[in-house]
This record gives structure tokens, sequence and C-alpha cells, in this order.
């Protein structure tokens, strides 16, 4: 009989602590975003590009967003397929070209939890920085003229040159590869180190892969549909001529 009142009365103790153990509903804080940030673009072969995203903060996997407006007629914004926190926003059509200090305001809205919030953010573009701050290839320095483009030709002479780049404040190189086409489906890819030679021989581009070391607010990677494909995984490419 003692022995049943002491495992009844220990069932009890541990039910009242269960009890009083506070649950944690996820994401409870209200979702946020930034009131104004700066978005950086690039330039390729069709115009600008804008390489950034707007990121919502304490936002649910269950959440809902919606009414997504630009006060820009020339800048569109949608929810970014890549990561569910994501607004991505661009130009709206190829005809207009993005330009420094162009501004919108993107409002949007919230369900999270039974509730509907109401969110906005001053965009200002700007053109992307000057993201190496050395690029040399042979005895010339490049750095200047890559400025503000992901891609460009560059014409080499001889039968090696160095390659030696050195990143910006801010920046990381993570590699450095060599793409060969030596005719018809005969092609192959050389990882460089940097600061060494290269072959010119049926060199084709010259690919450096880089990102910055801070990311923006409210970014995480856990977000991303797939983790492995960070947005932020950006690559500078030269034809060789």
């Amino acid at each position: 009989m003692k022995k049943i009142r002491f495992v009844l009365c220990s069932l009890l103790a541990f039910l009242l602590i269960a009890t009083s153990i506070p649950v944690v509903t996820e994401a409870a804080a209200k979702p946020v975003c930034q009131k104004a940030t700066t978005l950086h673009y690039q330039y390729n072969a069709s115009g600008t590009v804008t390489m950034e995203s707007l990121y919502i903060g304490n936002l649910s996997r269950s959440a809902k967003v919606f009414g997504i407006r630009s006060s820009n007629k020339n800048i569109q914004a949608k929810v970014n397929g890549l990561c569910y926190n994501a607004i991505w926003i661009d130009r709206k059509n190829s005809s207009h070209h993005i330009k420094d200090g162009e501004k919108t305001t993107i409002s949007f809205k919230v369900k999270q939890n039974g509730k509907t919030y109401k969110l906005s953010s001053r965009i200002t573009f700007k053109r992307f920085d000057q993201v190496f701050k050395s690029f040399k290839i042979g005895n010339k320095e490049y750095a200047s003229d890559f400025a503000g483009y992901w891609g460009t030709e560059a014409q080499i002479k001889g039968k090696t040159a160095k390659i030696q780049v050195a990143p910006a404040a801010g920046y990381k190189i993570d590699k450095i590869v060599a793409y060969y086409w030596h005719g018809g489906e005969n092609d192959e890819s050389k990882k460089i180190k940097n600061g060494s030679k290269v072959a010119l021989k049926d060199l084709m581009f010259i690919y450096v892969y880089y990102h910055p070391v801070k990311t923006p607010a409210y970014f995480n990677i856990k977000n991303m549909e797939n983790p492995k494909m960070s947005p932020f995984n950006y690559e500078f490419h030269i034809r060789v001529k």
C-alpha cells in the first residue's frame, strides 16, 4: 500500500511540473523588416539586375505574405521561391535600367498566428561596390574596369598569364576556375590557385567565385529551400578574346 501511495505521489508531482513548463509557440514575435535599406545592382548583358532581396524577420513557415506593392511603377516585388522569408525586388521590364539613388517603397501584409500585420520598407538602389581591390592578369590591373559588372571581356596575350585577385573590404574569394574549350565537345575546367599562372591556349573563361562577409538583416541560410545554394555565392567571369 505504501509503495502504491509513493508511486501515485511521484506521478502527481511529475504532472504538476510538466504543466508548469511554458509552451513556446513558433514565431511568437511579430514579423519585422528593415524600415529602410539599400539594395545593390550590377550590370549584365541585358542591363541592370538587383543582386539582393528584402528579408522578413520572425516569420513563421506557416505564415502568408501577400498584397506586395511597389510605389515605383518601374520596380516589381514578389515572394522569393528560394527563401521563404525573402521578397525579391528588381526592374519590372528589360527596357528600364535601375539608376543610383533610385527609390521605391515596398509594402506588404503578413498573416501569422491568426493576425495580419502591415509592413513596409523604403528601398534605395545603389550600384554594386567595387568587389576587387586588385584584379591582375599578367601585368595589367583590371579592378576599376570590372567595378559594377558581373562579367566582361578581356584580350590576354601570350602563352601564360599570372592571375592575382585581392578582394575589397567586406568580400572573400572562394575559388578561381579556368574554363577551356578544345573544339567540339572537348572542354575542361581547372581550379586555379590565386597568384599562379594559367595557360592561355584554348582558354575561354576565367570565373572568380566570391561572397560578402556580412549578410543582410534577417537573412538565415536555414531559411533557404536548399541551404547549399546561398544567394550570396556570387561569381564574376571574364570572357577571354
